[in-house]
């Protein structure tokens, strides 16, 4: 369980364009396959304000892509809907009571 929670915290979410661990923790841990160190680590890279500002700019961007998202699902939504009929008063109607208590 352990290693099938870690693979879904750090998969990348489509709606957000981020994953939990980057949300979080400000990146995505690497997953090392060889023992090569491809980007070279120094202090600046460790500076606590450094993560906390890349932490905030994460979370307004993930903010962004679900209005994206939203605003995306919202017009295929109202693409498919038919028009709406506008009553006017005195005009009949049909009322269902089926569930009405």
């Amino acid at each position: 369980m352990p290693r099938i929670r870690f693979f879904l915290m750090n998969t990348r979410n489509k709606t957000t364009g981020y994953s939990p661990f980057q949300l979080k923790y400000g990146r995505s841990p690497r997953i090392l396959l060889h023992f090569e160190n491809t980007m070279p680590m120094n202090k600046e890279d460790l500076d606590a304000m450094e993560i906390i500002k890349r932490i905030q700019q994460n979370i307004v961007d993930a903010k962004d892509n679900l209005m994206l998202a939203k605003i995306s699902q919202a017009y295929f939504a109202n693409g498919k809907r038919s028009p709406e009929i506008v009553y006017k008063v005195g005009d009949r109607v049909m009322l269902s009571t089926s569930n009405r208590h």
